[in-house]
């Protein structure tokens, strides 16, 4: 399994993947929208390759962290990560969220945040957010929103995530001002 940046000919590959693993569009809306916004990186939109063919797919991009003093800092959110029903198990989550991982690691990225499975992430060393002082700007479990810090982390990084206008598909509140 080959782990590497998606090509422009792949994105409609993409997207059918994610609409596949989600059982609907909205994750592949938010791709497509994160790559015609300001804080994709297209370093970090990975995918697992199998036969020559995409199976998976995550995307890391910018998001901003409010500190109660109104100071806003630049992070990284997990978001999403899917692979193609047929292919899922065989370890392409596995690979994606590692290699991206290490990838922000070498560009001394603070820390990366997700709302995902309580049970899948942290084996990556991901943690309740709330450990760390990081809130989502929205209802949800304390154990899904997760942060992992990196080397760069420092206890400096705390507040209220805000999410880009691109979230806003899923129904996540869009409040960055980076």
């Amino acid at each position: 399994m080959e782990i590497r940046p998606e090509q422009p000919e792949e994105y409609a590959l993409v997207e059918q993947i994610h609409t596949l693993a989600f059982g609907g569009p909205q994750e592949a809306r938010v791709v497509a929208e994160v790559r015609r916004s300001p804080f994709y990186m297209p370093e970090l939109s990975l995918v697992a390759v199998m036969e020559g063919r995409p199976i998976g797919h995550i995307l890391f991009s910018e998001v901003g962290l409010q500190d109660e003093t109104g100071v806003m800092r630049k992070v990284v959110v997990l978001a999403p990560l899917g692979v193609h029903p047929e292919y899922q198990n065989l370890g392409a989550g596995k690979h994606l969220v590692e290699t991206g991982l290490a990838r922000l690691e070498a560009k001394g990225a603070p820390l990366v945040l997700v709302r995902g499975h309580a049970g899948y992430y942290p084996r990556f060393g991901f943690v309740p957010s709330a450990r760390l002082g990081i809130r989502p700007p929205f209802a949800v479990a304390p154990q899904a929103y997760m942060v992992r810090p990196l080397s760069a982390y420092t206890p400096a990084y705390r507040g209220t995530v805000r999410y880009p206008a691109a979230f806003a598909g899923v129904g996540y509140p869009v409040e960055y001002g980076l």
